[in-house]
């Protein structure tokens, strides 16, 4: 059996195993579990401001990570005879199911309110927090007195609080909550699973119809790797060449870009902290894998219009050009990835084993890169027009569609949010947050789904690469 035959048969076995993945891991819920709310009835002897906090296990209650709502049942002066408290009202707060902690604060002002009926809601899933609990709660601040009164309809706890911040913890399992969200949808997680694997099934299809097409380029690359190095090494070099500071621009250059970014968004706008998170450390961590896709992007795209000289040679393999190019854009990107290792360690973020993904993530985005290579580098050569379209709308426009410089999980609403996550680059980007950051798997919750979807539309990306480039190369040296 030869070594093609053989991936041929890993590979089915592998999309096999995929397959039997997404019907363990993957349900509704890791995709249609952001509508959580909060919601909590209340009366009270003051109209306030309620707020919920919610961090991520072990994390602090930032403001960036609350929600408000207001009651306005006790000015009115429509009283109840409930502790001489005002109309009974409903308070809904929007809450991340992906967090763990939860504080619930009882307004600024010192008074009295009385809680109804504390619980979770879920699409028709409702969760709720006993009374008691609440009476037990030993994590409380600013509280003086609680009363757990259960012979009246309804039942109801009465809490005095001090102006002093009063607040309390709210002890809830989310795994119970997204349970019962999937014994209701059984059914939808069921033909979720299938679409999925269906779209899986196609492409690897395609996959394997095209197979030693897809792998020749790969195959090529490994063969002829040491010159492919080699040119990079070059490349990186010649590029600065002639200038004083030589290859010290190609660091400047990030630098100054993050600098400013820093400046104008903690200095100017203030922007203390993102999440849980120092700015400096989220837009550095954030926009890293952006330097490299968009410097590995340009000198892809031109590869062929650089390396003319090389193109219009006979004996010369042409293919590994956008891959050197590559190579030459991820020697600056090793260099960034050790600085912001080395800061996340200063500013107390030491790296932990989620760290190890940094290796995968830099992977989906050589791979990613690598086929928009391809198919760029291939076209180019005959619409020049295409390098100015890719710097203007891909890289200046694309920064901004990319969450590097600010928060999509709190400014945005859940359907535009997963608007947003169909970038290929917002996976990437937040891959490398979750990897030094936030200390989260690529495969948990519905971070899965759109690993998945990554690597479809990279599959399928590198493959139309492929293809044109093979097409198209022929007609390389006439052109240039």
């Amino acid at each position: 059996m030869d070594k093609k035959s053989l991936l041929r048969i890993l590979f089915f076995l592998f999309v096999i195993l995929l397959n039997l993945i997404v019907f363990w891991k993957i349900d509704y819920s890791d995709i249609d579990s952001e509508g959580v709310k909060f919601v909590v009835e209340l009366s009270s002897n003051k109209d306030d401001d309620y707020q919920i906090y919610y961090s991520k296990a072990g994390g602090d209650f930032t403001d960036t990570n609350s929600c408000t709502a207001q009651y306005r049942g006790y000015g009115n002066g429509s009283k109840t005879k409930n502790y001489g408290t005002g109309e009974i009202e409903t308070l809904k707060f929007d809450f991340p199911i992906a967090y763990d902690n939860l504080r619930f604060d009882l307004g600024q002002f010192e008074g009295k309110t009385v809680l109804y009926s504390v619980y979770f809601e879920l699409s028709d899933i409702r969760y709720d927090i006993p009374l008691d609990q609440l009476t037990k709660e030993k994590n409380q601040v600013g509280i003086t007195r609680r009363e757990h009164i259960q012979d009246t309809d309804p039942e109801m706890l009465v809490i005095d609080a001090g102006g002093d911040d009063p607040n309390m913890l709210v002890q809830f399992h989310k795994d119970e909550i997204l349970r019962r969200y999937n014994e209701k949808n059984k059914t939808k997680s069921l033909v979720l699973d299938i679409v999925i694997c269906a779209i899986l099934d196609l492409v690897a299809l395609y996959v394997l119809i095209h197979f030693y097409s897809l792998i020749d380029i790969p195959v090529e690359i490994y063969q002829n790797r040491k010159l492919a190095l080699t040119l990079a090494k070059n490349d990186f070099k010649t590029k600065y060449a002639g200038s004083y500071l030589g290859m010290i621009w190609a660091f400047i250059q990030p630098i100054v870009t993050i600098a400013v970014y820093w400046f104008v968004f903690t200095v100017g706008f203030r922007a203390g902290t993102v999440g849980q998170h120092p700015f400096v450390l989220f837009i550095v961590v954030g926009i890293i894998p952006w330097f490299f896709f968009s410097d590995a992007l340009n000198g892809g795209t031109n590869a062929m219009t650089d390396y003319n000289y090389l193109v219009k040679k006979v004996v010369f393999n042409i293919d590994i050009l956008p891959f050197v190019k590559v190579m030459s854009a991820f020697i600056v990107h090793c260099f960034f990835i050790g600085f912001a290792i080395i800061l996340c360690c200063f500013m107390g973020y030491v790296p932990t084993i989620y760290a190890l993904q940094l290796f995968y993530y830099i992977i989906c985005n050589m791979v990613f890169v690598l086929g928009l290579s391809y198919l760029s580098s291939s076209i180019v050569v005959f619409f020049r027009d295409l390098g100015q379209f890719i710097n203007i709308f891909i890289l200046q426009v694309g920064v901004w569609l990319t969450p590097i410089m600010w928060n999509a999980d709190n400014m945005l609403s859940p359907f535009v949010h997963k608007l947003f996550k169909i970038n290929p680059m917002y996976y990437v980007v937040s891959g490398f947050r979750d990897s030094l950051l936030d200390k989260k798997w690529f495969w948990e919750g519905d971070t899965l789904v759109w690993t998945i979807y990554f690597w479809v539309l990279t599959i399928l990306i590198f493959g139309l690469g492929v293809k044109v480039f093979r097409r198209l190369k022929v007609h390389f040296a006439d052109v240039l």
